[in-house]
């Protein structure tokens, strides 16, 4: 079994040209992927009393316009992605959009650090995506270039929304679930993901991160390849920049600046986050000045609070829809604009080299 895990592959899909043509030629080459997570959004849907399709459509849509004018080239890339597909523009916008009626963000741990710290003297963006197991069908590793943005690659479900990403300007996107309190009708949360891996600079990278009008938000973390991290921790309505002021940190699933506690929506839910978050930080902190690859591996293998550790696994005691397991690291080198990405849970797989 251990060698069949490391064997474990993402598809790996690519594109270019304009925003249209690469919706058009993702959606055709992730097309069950997006035939899924379709059928998975109808089933969500349905299952809240008192909703219909027809209903989360039409909310869905109100938020479209506050997104064209924010990032019309990337609702262009979904009516293309909708084309390839062959599914209606309409449903594929609605699966884009944050229902406060449906699931929360389950996790997600993430590590940025500079050169100071690392053996290499490499920039580094780190991340473990934590969501339901059966999402690692969804993933692809995407690299697009579209003609008047810089190329990216990224983990994308699939293939266009961007979980992770690098692009060639040295401007890295990682970052974890929020659950603030404030959700409304706005730009949903994975546009901003989306339109970072657009910018070059990183003064731009922050204000894409985080846009006025946003109806949800994560906490993006955005990085350079010069060492400049920022944490920042957003709700619908405000948002706080935390800065890697001694050239590193590590982000979980809960507010740490005091000003954004109170959009908190349940700190009972966020013990999992807790532990991530404080063991991450002790593991990490011995290891600066001599931080590698290596180093990712181990921190991000660790099962202290396990299943609910840093590398989550499945607990046998929830239902399929309830559990959560970590389908993917990735550590990106933004000083070589290389990923190192892991399928599956790094304590059982291999990180493999993939060039921008």
């Amino acid at each position: 079994m251990q060698d069949k895990a490391r064997t474990r592959t993402f598809r790996e899909v690519s594109a270019s040209g304009s925003h249209r043509q690469i919706g058009v030629s993702i959606g055709k080459q992730c097309r069950d992927q997006a035939l899924r997570m379709e059928r998975r959004f109808r089933d969500s849907v349905s299952a809240v009393p008192g909703m219909t399709f027809e209903k989360a459509l039409a909310y869905a849509k109100r938020s479209l316009p506050a997104t064209e004018k924010f990032y019309p080239e990337y609702v262009e890339e979904l009516e293309g992605f909708a084309e390839g597909t062959g599914i209606k523009f309409e449903v594929v916008w609605a699966m884009q959009v944050d229902f406060p009626f449906l699931g929360r963000g389950r996790g997600c741990t993430d590590i940025a650090v500079n050169s100071e710290w690392t053996k290499d003297d490499c920039v580094y963006a780190v991340h473990n995506d934590d969501v339901a197991p059966y999402n690692f069908e969804d993933i692809s590793i995407a690299r697009i270039k579209p003609k008047d943005e810089p190329g990216f690659i990224g983990l994308c479900y699939a293939g266009l929304e961007p979980t992770a990403g690098m692009n060639a300007a040295g401007i890295s996107l990682t970052g974890n679930a929020l659950v603030p309190n404030d959700t409304r009708i706005g730009i949903p949360k994975m546009v901003p993901c989306r339109k970072v891996l657009r910018e070059t600079g990183i003064y731009q990278a922050l204000q894409a991160a985080m846009p006025e009008g946003r109806g949800h938000s994560f906490n993006n973390i955005v990085c350079d390849s010069n060492g400049e991290i920022y944490s920042l921790e957003g709700s619908a309505t405000t948002f706080d920049a935390i800065y890697a002021e001694d050239g590193w940190l590590i982000h979980t699933n809960h507010y740490l600046s005091p000003r954004m506690w109170r959009f908190e929506e349940n700190m009972h839910t966020r013990f999992s986050s807790i532990v991530r978050y404080n063991r991450a930080r002790k593991l990490f902190r011995k290891e600066l000045g001599r931080v590698d690859l290596s180093t990712f591996k181990r921190v991000l293998s660790d099962h202290v609070g396990y299943p609910e550790s840093i590398c989550r696994h499945p607990d046998p005691k929830l239902s399929e829809e309830e559990q959560t397991q970590t389908i993917l690291s990735v550590a990106f080198d933004l000083t070589n604009r290389v990923a190192w990405i892991c399928a599956g849970n790094p304590c059982e797989n291999e990180y493999r080299r993939y060039e921008l």
